[in-house]
């Protein structure tokens, strides 16, 4: 993990100083809907509301690189339907490097229309798993610390502030429990300064 963040400071400094035409970051902010899918039919899952914050790095004009950092709060609630008042309640704290890469689709000098998708790694930082009257107990030693996802999205420019709708597909199984697969699946909202 240590390597992944390491990696991650390196390339940030590295896009701060580099001499790149159209070239901007910023801190952002947002909301996020999590949702935390099993994999088996008796089990149901509900969605849950949380914040997010980081910064994004913009590299390019009309075809753009845009890496980001952002502190996620993944949440769910899980249910059996066949057990009465079970309930498994998940925040895992992450860490989350998307790397996206977006064209512009209406470019203008007040606004412009963007579309982007691309890969995100998420780095656990703090596991917090509550269960009730759930048969089949896991804890946070049985999520796996990093998994990975693919956003897709679109959003909005207006002189110096930036708004981005994505979804996100988990493609990892969080859960290292054989009887239980667990992936996350997210929508989320954010607004971001442009400072460059």
């Amino acid at each position: 993990m240590k390597k992944y963040l390491i990696a991650i400071l390196v390339f940030f400094a590295f896009s701060a100083t580099a001499q790149v035409p159209y070239f901007t970051f910023g801190p952002k902010a947002g909301a996020s809907f999590s949702r935390f899918s099993a994999d088996q039919e008796q089990i149901k899952e509900e969605i849950k509301s949380s914040l997010h914050f980081g910064a994004f790095v913009r590299i390019g004009d009309k075809l753009y690189l845009q890496p980001e950092l952002l502190f996620m709060n993944r949440k769910g609630d899980l249910s059996q339907t066949e057990v009465a008042g079970s309930t498994k309640s998940l925040h895992i704290k992450t860490l989350d490097v998307p790397v996206l890469l977006g064209g512009k689709l209406i470019d203008t000098d007040l606004l412009n229309v963007r579309i982007m998708a691309g890969p995100v790694a998420s780095l656990a930082l703090n596991k917090d798993i509550n269960s009730e009257n759930w048969d089949n107990s896991i804890t946070g030693d049985d999520i796996r610390s990093a998994n990975w996802g693919i956003q897709a999205g679109a959003g909005v420019d207006l002189l110096l502030f930036t708004l981005d709708l994505r979804y996100e597909f988990g493609i990892s199984d969080y859960s290292k429990n054989e009887g239980l697969t667990l992936k996350n699946n997210m929508f989320t909202v954010s607004l971001g300064l442009k400072i460059l």
